[in-house]
């Protein structure tokens, strides 16, 4: 198995959020005002995400997944992480490209060790994993 590998099916993920993500980077831009303060990241949604992608089950871990590819998600079957992995988010790389849009570095531990940017999408009021980009 490639050590490459957040996600199994983060390409799948990329691949279909890849153009709605660039489309709203684009028409959003980087916001520094009062809308990307409003969208920062709790402590709670940090621990709900880190717990998320590496709950035991595809079903627990479509929870964290957006909803524009959570059914393809699911009907892969193939869980985001190799079992035995641990991810931890790092906060201070928070960084809000508008009021629903944000990315966040983590670092992957495990039988796969890597570094990640995952690409966040606000859901009512949550953060979730529209798509994942590996760092060098």
């Amino acid at each position: 198995m490639r050590r490459s590998k957040l996600v199994v099916g983060a390409i799948s993920l990329l691949v279909l959020a890849g153009a709605g993500t660039g489309l709203a980077l684009s028409l959003h831009g980087s916001t520094s005002g009062p809308a990307a303060r409003l969208a920062g990241l709790t402590n709670q949604q940090q621990l709900r995400l880190q717990h998320g992608v590496t709950a035991s089950t595809v079903v627990a871990q479509a929870a964290v997944v957006a909803r524009e590819v959570r059914n393809q998600f699911v009907s892969r079957g193939q869980p985001l992480l190799p079992a035995g992995s641990r991810l931890s988010i790092i906060a201070k790389t928070f960084h809000a490209l508008s009021a629903q849009m944000a990315t966040v570095d983590a670092t992957v531990t495990g039988p796969q060790p890597s570094r990640w940017q995952l690409v966040l999408v606000r859901e009512a009021g949550e953060w979730l994993v529209l798509g994942t980009r590996q760092l060098s």
